[in-house]
């Protein structure tokens, strides 16, 4: 396979395919939220080739989950938070890890992930929630129903971003074995 196109065409649809799969593998966390390790491939993908293959294979990965469970009880707001903070997260630390392929670049990566993760989370539970359950839920999520919402999720991020920098490690050690593979087929 030496068509870069084609080589990252299969590998955003087995990457695709596999984030989807681990999405299936919910943990309940609290009330409506859910933790799942589908974006260990995301973030792979970010590291072998760019951020933007990261966003392709994270928004395949929901809209096939949206295609098979359906919009669900919250009407996709859940896919939609999945895809917002699981971009947040993997752009920031593929772009400095490329740039900085060392231990200070690894913790400078994942705090500039974790951080962006919570503060995205955070803008986007607050712009997003209550406009969103509004007009799509047909109830209001005000005052303290919306801080305990926004508290919640920025937990479950703060753990998924913890997650995620701890399995980023070994993901990136064993990138050099993908990329010399990649290279070789």
């Amino acid at each position: 396979m030496k068509n870069k196109n084609v080589q990252m065409l299969v590998f955003g649809a087995l990457f695709s395919a596999i984030a989807f799969v681990l999405y299936l593998f919910e943990i309940p966390f609290v009330a409506h939220l859910k933790f799942d390790l589908s974006d260990v491939p995301v973030l792979l993908g970010s590291i072998l080739f760019t951020p933007v293959f990261g966003v392709v294979v994270e928004l395949v990965k929901n809209l096939l989950q949206l295609l098979v469970r359906g919009l669900g009880s919250t009407m996709g707001f859940g896919n939609i938070m999945n895809f917002l903070v699981g971009v947040a997260y993997v752009v920031p630390f593929a772009l400095i890890w490329r740039k900085k392929q060392n231990v200070k670049g690894f913790v400078l990566a994942a705090v500039c992930g974790i951080v962006s993760i919570l503060v995205v989370g955070v803008i986007g539970n607050a712009l997003i929630v209550p406009p969103y359950f509004r007009y799509f839920m047909h109830f209001t999520v005000d005052g303290p129903a919306l801080k305990g919402a926004i508290l919640s999720a920025t937990a479950l991020n703060a753990i998924k971003g913890g997650i995620l920098t701890v399995v980023a490690y070994p993901l990136i050690k064993l990138s050099h074995i993908f990329k010399k593979a990649m290279k070789d087929v």
